[in-house]
């Protein structure tokens, strides 16, 4: 009797791997991708060309800690079959932590997040309407207020020899 097997799919099928003009990854393909990884709640925006740093920064959320590392591993990978020999492949930043990853793709700058850290880096309010405008950014903290009210105390003090 013969067994069958079933047919497995590569894990590449319906992605595009040529690579694009502006970068490995033209933005549409990375979110293409993100959403076939089952990432949540993908935010894109566009940074100003006077920053000089990346054309997008893409933020998303994994659904567990171990999804927040397999689409940082599986976009890397990808992203190694799309380059050219030429093009410098990406570390993963963050790679030891449980809560955030990144990505820096040339062009663009991926931020992979648990839910929970989302809400504490708020990169989409940061990117979105700028710094001056992001409460966290403009609110002062109480570390800041101790060290200018004792500033003038502080100021003699020398280290130890």
């Amino acid at each position: 009797m013969d067994k069958k097997y079933p047919i497995l799919s590569d894990e590449f099928d319906g992605i595009n791997l040529e690579r694009g003009k502006n970068g490995v990854f033209e933005i549409e393909d990375l979110v293409d991708l993100l959403q076939r990884e089952n990432s949540k709640n993908i935010f894109v925006a566009s940074v100003p060309k006077e920053i000089n740093y990346v054309e997008y920064i893409c933020v998303v959320s994994g659904r567990s800690k171990r999804h927040v590392k397999a689409l940082a591993e599986f976009v890397r990978k990808v992203y190694k079959k799309k380059c050219y020999k030429s093009d410098h492949i990406p570390r993963i930043e963050g790679k030891d932590s449980d809560e955030w990853m990144a990505l820096d793709l040339g062009n663009i700058a991926l931020h992979i997040f648990s839910d929970k850290a989302r809400v504490v880096y708020d990169l989409e309010t940061l990117w979105a309407v700028g710094a001056e405008y992001d409460e966290k950014m403009t609110q002062k903290s109480d570390v800041v207020d101790i060290f200018e009210n004792y500033s003038s105390y502080l100021k003699d003090l020398k280290p130890l020899e």
